[in-house]
């Protein structure tokens, strides 16, 4: 399913193929890698194969998306924005976003993360989505906070191997 998304700034789309090489980078920078270590590309082989992987399971019914955030004035992939079934909190749909360390605090996490709000709200109008952000991810906490998410409690979830503490936020689709 090829979508496309679009703010003042950004363009969310499919990843391509071509974008391996950034994406494996923007996945690699220091405050990236750490808030989102399960999804660390450490080449550009890896970050096509994540590419592929991500592009096949692509699917608007369950729904099921990870895009490119691409900023419109340069043409650069800076990052991610997704939703994906969350099978660490039971399936739940989880809205998931990624800027690379450079184009942070800048507000295009914000910003795509409410283009795909809305888009997914759009098509699940009796739906609730998701966020678990790291205890420690204050800035990604802002970004849900921001755009209505609410903290309903924290949660200890399994990662890498290791437990780990989240803030859980839900938000219910209002129309």
């Amino acid at each position: 399913m090829n979508i496309a998304l679009e703010t003042d700034r950004l363009i969310l789309r499919p990843f391509k193929e071509s974008d391996a090489l950034i994406a494996s980078l923007n996945s690699r920078q220091p405050k990236v890698a750490e808030e989102m270590s399960d999804m660390v590309l450490l080449d550009e082989e890896a970050g096509l194969k994540w590419i592929n992987w991500i592009n096949e399971k692509a699917n608007v019914s369950q729904p099921w998306q990870v895009l490119a955030i691409e900023l419109k004035d340069a043409n650069l992939c800076i990052g991610l924005a997704g939703v994906i079934p969350q099978p660490k909190i039971h399936g739940e749909v989880e809205i998931l976003f990624a800027v690379s360390d450079s184009y942070q605090n800048k507000g295009y996490a914000t910003e795509a993360v409410h283009k795909l709000v809305e888009w997914f709200f759009s098509i699940k109008e009796d739906s609730y989505l998701c966020a678990i952000v790291k205890t420690k991810n204050i800035p990604s906490q802002r970004v849900v906070e921001k755009l209505g998410f609410t903290h309903l409690e924290d949660r200890e979830i399994v990662f890498d191997g290791k437990p780990t503490m989240f803030k859980y936020y839900r938000l219910r689709c209002v129309k």
